[in-house]
This record gives structure tokens, C-alpha cells and sequence, in this order.
């Protein structure tokens, strides 16, 4: 991953993590920006605390408490990608954006917001959210072109 990209993710890691909701919502690209409010960038990102919590059978909503994002991804998936049917998902077709293009496509970023110690002790988990972003190049810089809690 670039170096560039890297630290984009942490941005966006560091600013959920501080539960800065506008400020993750200004690094979405514009066409997110334009149909998400700050506010759906939390519950995006608590329905992905509780799915998890819930799965575990905690039903209180927990933050993830471990300062650093955990960040991965691949350079080969690209807009074109996204778009096809998921085999192992039953076929379901992620609602990529249409301003999402190989073009301006950089990196599919995997970024995990993890637990302390403490809470991997108390709820047996290792992280809270899994997001997957497809980083694009935008006028104003890098920007989260499209987002999807897990992989697909």
C-alpha cells in the first residue's frame, strides 16, 4: 500500500475512533458527502459495532477502544470488481456509486478498528468494525469513493 493511502486510512481510523463524525464525513468523496449526512456516518459505523457486539451476544453498544486502525486491502480490485456479482455472497451486487471508475479507484482499504486488551478480555473480541473503502483520487485529494461494512 502507498504511502499516501496508509495515511489516509489512518485519518479516517483516527477520526472514527475519536467519534469525530464530521470529520470523517469530509473525507468521503463529494458524491457520498452529497447523499450521507455526518450523522449516518455514526450509525454507519454503530450498526457495524453492534452487529458485531450482537454476534457475541453483548447487546450494549460498545467503541472500540484501541487507538491505532488496523489497515489492509489490495491494489488489484478495482470499480469494475466491485460491480460484479458475489458468488460466495449468493450473487448480491454492491450499490457502487457510478462516479466510482478504475480511473480514479487507488486501493480497496480494509480498516479495522480494534478492542483494548480490556475489552478483548471482558467481550472476547478482537475488533468492533471491519470496513472496506474504495480510496479514490478526487480534486480535493483522496476521499472514500464507496464503503461497505465487510468485505461485500
Amino acid at each position: 500500500m502507498d504511502e499516501d493511502v496508509r495515511a489516509f486510512g489512518e485519518l479516517v481510523g483516527h477520526r472514527a475512533l475519536a467519534r469525530d463524525w464530521p470529520g470523517v464525513h469530509a473525507l468521503l468523496a463529494p458524491w457520498l458527502r452529497s447523499s450521507l449526512a455526518a450523522d449516518d456516518v455514526r450509525q454507519f459505523f454503530e450498526k457495524e459495532y453492534l452487529s458485531i457486539l450482537e454476534g457475541s451476544g453483548v447487546a450494549d453498544l460498545q467503541y472500540p477502544e484501541y487507538p491505532e486502525p488496523q489497515l489492509g486491502g489490495n491494489s488489484h480490485t478495482n470499480a469494475t470488481a466491485l460491480r460484479e456479482p458475489i458468488s460466495w455472497a449468493g450473487g448480491k451486487v454492491r450499490p457502487v456509486p457510478p462516479e466510482l471508475s478504475d480511473s480514479n479507484m487507488r486501493y480497496w482499504l480494509k480498516m479495522q478498528l480494534m478492542c483494548s486488551d480490556e475489552q478483548m478480555a471482558t467481550l472476547d473480541l478482537d475488533f468492533l468494525c471491519e470496513v472496506w473503502m474504495a480510496v479514490v483520487t478526487t480534486p480535493e485529494g483522496l476521499r472514500v469513493g464507496y464503503w461497505s461494512q465487510g468485505a461485500y
